[in-house]
């Protein structure tokens, strides 16, 4: 019983168990997993890099542009200053009701109902531009670790199918199985940054969005002080 022990132990001791080792030594697919995963993550850094700088960029032009029209009591010449900003969502949706605006003989007031549907359609798409990348950061946090998970439960499958009567079975389960799990560490580093970059991005998103929001009851609320000769 004490010789069997202290086999065990010996065994235990010789098995490799470091992760960076385990995983470098992954096959077939778990292997494949630690692949998509490590993608995964890669695209997960980029996207947050690339939209936080873009988002933060574009929060600071929507303070001065505000600024710049609030300088302006007509919009036709806001526009015609605020030209530099022509990228901004703000900036189109004034170029959105201006347009509809123009359709409207002189003599005509301009119907605020149909001014504010044609806002809401125009926002649309602008909003939809504001939120690219944050689908893929809620997929990547979602599915990441269920991926993770399928590596560690198909190594562990694999682990036990190559047990043999000759062999010992810790030095011929464990490598594998410390694989296996390698993956689920993987799938968690991997969900881990998407779901905080998805959550703090959101925020950013929220912002910017509520505030393009305002900014189309401002115009609407301009164009009814026009029409009242204010």
């Amino acid at each position: 019983m004490n010789v069997s022990l202290a086999n065990l132990l010996a065994q235990a001791t010789a098995v490799q168990t470091d992760p960076v080792s385990a995983a470098l030594q992954s096959r077939g697919m778990v292997l494949a997993v630690l692949v998509v995963l490590m993608l995964m993550s890669v695209l997960t850094w980029f996207i947050i890099g690339a939209r936080a700088w873009a988002l933060f960029t574009l929060r600071k032009e929507v303070e001065a542009f505000r600024a710049g029209f609030a300088k302006h009591q007509d919009l036709t010449q806001a526009a015609e200053h605020l030209k530099m900003y022509v990228a901004l969502p703000h900036f189109k949706l004034l170029i959105a009701l201006l347009k509809e605006v123009s359709r409207y003989p002189e003599d005509e007031e301009a119907d605020l109902a149909a001014l504010e549907r044609t806002l809401s359609r125009a926002s649309e798409p602008l909003v939809s531009d504001l939120e690219t990348g944050l689908t893929v950061l809620g997929s990547i946090a979602s599915a990441a670790p269920f991926i993770g998970l399928f590596g560690t439960v198909w190594g562990i499958m694999m682990a036990f199918g190559s047990l043999s009567d000759s062999g010992s079975v810790l030095q011929t389960v464990a490598p594998h199985i410390a694989e296996a799990l390698v993956a689920t560490a993987v799938g968690l580093l991997a969900a881990i940054p998407a779901v905080i970059g998805y959550n703090g991005l959101t925020r950013v998103v929220r912002q910017i969005v509520t505030d393009l929001d305002g900014f189309g009851l401002d115009l609407l609320n301009t164009v009814s002080r026009q029409q009242r000769g204010l």
